[in-house]
């Protein structure tokens, strides 16, 4: 039986974090955005106005990955790594940044969820690099490249709609 490596986060990384999930809610229009651990555990959320009871919500969206990860077990898949539910005014995106970490992120009707989907891709990325790279002291970001391509490669996908 493999034995499970503790989740030890520092404050460099902690402050990391914050900074990038407040950088993906302004540019992605998520209302409220939650790094949790796998067991369930909140890291830290980026809100302005939106507070869920972030307690329940990492819990149940902990426990709910896990059982979509033994569906993907099931279904002969190595892994499910996103979780959506679509709600009459919000939606729910759960992604797997690495074994331990996952991101909630929550948006309106009115946010396209190609945006969320493209940038939380980015900011996984990133995240990844935050937990899972070495600590040389250079901080990955959510560059202004990746910003203005990821922009005009939506605007692109839905210029005829």
């Amino acid at each position: 039986m493999a034995r499970r490596k503790g989740l030890v986060i520092n404050d460099r990384q902690l402050d990391r974090c914050d900074d990038l999930l407040q950088k993906l809610k302004e540019v992605s229009g998520s209302s409220f955005l939650a790094l949790i651990s796998t067991s369930g555990q909140p890291i830290t959320t980026a809100s302005d106005t939106y507070h869920p009871e972030t307690l329940s919500l990492a819990s149940l969206a902990a426990s709910s990955f896990a059982a979509t990860q033994q569906l993907a077990r099931i279904l002969d898949e190595n892994e499910f790594t996103l979780l959506f539910h679509e709600g009459s005014a919000l939606n729910l995106h759960v992604s797997q940044v690495n074994e331990q970490v996952l991101l909630i992120v929550t948006f309106g009707r009115e946010t396209q969820v190609g945006k969320v989907r493209l940038y939380t891709q980015r900011a996984i990325e990133v995240l990844r690099q935050i937990f899972d790279g070495p600590d040389d002291g250079t901080t990955p970001t959510m560059d202004a490249d990746f910003e203005s391509s990821a922009g005009t490669a939506i605007d692109d996908l839905f210029k005829d709609v």
